[in-house]
């Protein structure tokens, strides 16, 4: 088996599991136990077990801090709207250095504040957005998945410009160029199957995929600071749960954000 399908493989399994799970009500428990192996994966980036303790009890006490935002005067969403604006400007804001210098030097400290408002705001936005709409979750990791194995394989096959040498000298110009052209067409024809409207599809295929290249790009910036290939082996063809799941973490707050402002439009463009 080669290694892209291996990768096809990994991500449809994923997609299968999550289905089921949405079927039988148990998403936010597969959302929690994905949430703790990320959690688990990303604390191996710091050398120091103290901070990849003190990463972890950060994430915890995440849960519980909501509950005492009411007794401040504030309410409990003001929680999630924050964490998901830090989240969006984070990963804006890092794609631009990287962009602009390629230069994979993080402090601990440094990954340790990303990391954290990179993971939680993803989290919390997978939660919003299965109790507001569970077939739209689907569809985000859909569509990530297969952004990625259409970016593999034109980078493999056709790859010559390298976009970032230092970060991520496996992705090219030709990959990501084949990922943003054939996703909205690959989300068009089974828009039927997940019944939403073509204008969604192309939304989202469009959208999606340089999202999820900026996710990919941002973990490999910092496993490469943390002198990291992978996060983990547990995944044939990708290596862990974050580097399966790169683009579909960076994708979820920036979706929620959408839902959130543009509800209407959301299920207008999507829902038939």
């Amino acid at each position: 088996m080669t290694n892209l399908q291996k990768r096809i493989s990994s991500g449809l399994v994923l997609l299968f599991a999550l289905a089921i799970a949405i079927q039988a009500s148990l998403t936010t428990i597969s959302l929690l136990l994905l949430l703790i192996l990320v959690c688990f994966e990303f604390s191996k980036t710091f050398k120091d077990r103290i901070q990849s303790l003190l990463f972890i009890l950060a994430i915890i006490l995440s849960f519980f801090l909501p509950d005492y935002l009411p007794y401040l005067g504030l309410p409990k969403h003001y929680f999630l709207i924050g964490l998901e604006l830090l989240g969006c400007m984070i990963w804006i804001s890092l794609f631009i250095r990287i962009f602009l210098y390629d230069n994979p030097n993080m402090s601990s400290r440094e990954i340790f504040l990303v990391g954290y408002l990179m993971i939680m705001p993803s989290y919390m936005s997978a939660v919003f957005i299965s109790h507001a709409y569970a077939k739209l979750l689907l569809l985000i990791l859909i569509s990530v998945s297969f952004a990625d194995s259409a970016a593999y394989f034109f980078g493999k096959k056709y790859g010559k410009r390298i976009i970032l040498k230092n970060t991520s000298p496996g992705k090219t110009l030709e990959g990501l160029i084949g990922a943003i052209v054939l996703t909205p067409v690959f989300l068009v024809l089974i828009s039927d199957y997940l019944e939403i409207k073509l204008f969604g599809a192309i939304l989202l295929g469009v959208v999606i995929t340089p999202i999820s290249f900026m996710g990919d790009v941002v973990f490999s910036f910092i496993k490469r600071s943390a002198n990291m290939k992978d996060s983990s082996s547990l995944i044939p063809g990708h290596g862990g749960f974050i580097d399966l799941l790169d683009g579909s973490i960076a994708s979820l707050p920036f979706v929620a954000a959408l839902v959130m402002s543009a509800e209407s439009f959301i299920r207008n463009a999507f829902y038939q």
